[in-house]
């Protein structure tokens, strides 16, 4: 149940988007984030997001965050 809000999310996306996936990546992305860093419960394998197909949003992430001067 730890990453049940997460998985909610996902599906209200899927919901909204008439299941098309593609449009729900973020939400997917964080899903999968939240059942990896709960190892402890021994959810998902702990694998590289990029090899789980999310490298873009990845990518995008580290391009919003405000370079230190």
């Amino acid at each position: 149940g730890e990453c049940s809000a997460f998985k909610e999310r996902f599906m209200e996306c899927l919901r909204r988007s008439g299941y098309e996936s593609a449009a729900c990546r973020q939400s997917a992305m964080a899903y999968l984030e939240c059942r990896m860093d709960r190892r402890v419960a021994q959810l998902m394998a702990n694998e590289p997001l990029e090899k789980l197909g999310f490298k873009d949003l990845i990518n995008e992430k580290t391009e919003e965050k405000p370079e230190k001067s």
